[in-house]
């Protein structure tokens, strides 16, 4: 828990550093959880396993990497927004289709950072945010990564730089949820205790919150079985 901490603060504070806070503070929760890691599109919680930042399917393999991950889908729903999204498809593909990930395959794609990307278009844009922030931690290796890929790969990336650089300079109250109102739940459910040590990390465990309607993660894939299975 202490190391998830750690990281935790270092990605707020390189976050705000670059303009971005707005989209940390966006995010309402942020837990321990054993199942896969997840960003929940309805109520901005995001879970993360120790464990996936082993996995060797996304670009980098460190926990502030993977926090980095799931506030990609947190800028993409509260920065970005549908219309934003719907312009990036020729790039990314179509961010809101059905959530069902095709096979992690076993060599990454030249078009995409990892294999993990290449699983939706949600995961592509996702990755593509995290190595473009990634690359405060470690310059020299990403620099590499988008050197060795395809000219449609860079051109996603530099998509994603001006997204970037277009939020930090634009500041809170661009698409999605207004971050004054989610900084306000936020100290809310502080209150009740479901932040331990004022940072969001809660013990591991399941969300008390309703069903998500659309997450990113374990979630989407269950909803998307147990659909089928009634049909």
């Amino acid at each position: 828990m202490a190391d998830f901490e750690k990281a935790i603060r270092d990605v707020e504070t390189r976050l705000r550093a670059r303009g971005l806070g707005h989209v940390f503070d966006g995010v309402r929760r942020i837990r321990v959880v054993r199942e896969e890691s997840f960003h929940d599109c309805r109520t901005f919680v995001i879970g993360l396993n120790p464990a996936d930042a082993r996995k060797p399917f996304a670009a980098f393999h460190a926990r502030a990497y993977l926090l980095l991950h799931e506030l990609g889908h947190q800028f993409a729903e509260a920065c970005v927004g549908p219309e934003g999204r719907k312009r990036l498809a020729p790039l990314f593909g179509d961010y809101d289709r059905p959530y069902r990930r095709l096979p992690k395959p076993r060599a990454c794609g030249a078009d995409h950072v990892s294999r993990y990307a290449m699983t939706h278009p949600a995961e592509d844009f996702a990755e593509t945010f995290a190595v473009c922030l990634w690359r405060g931690w470690e310059p020299a290796r990403v620099d590499a990564l988008i050197g060795s890929r395809s000219p449609v790969c860079r051109r996603k990336v530099s998509a994603m730089r001006r997204l970037i650089g277009d939020s930090a300079a634009r500041g809170p109250g661009a698409a999605g949820t207004p971050p004054a109102e989610a900084v306000r739940a936020r100290r809310f459910d502080e209150r009740k205790d479901v932040f331990p040590r004022r940072l969001g990390l809660h013990p591991v465990g399941r969300a008390d919150d309703a069903p998500p309607v659309r997450a990113h993660g374990v979630h989407q894939e269950r909803r998307l079985r147990a659909h089928l299975l009634r049909g």
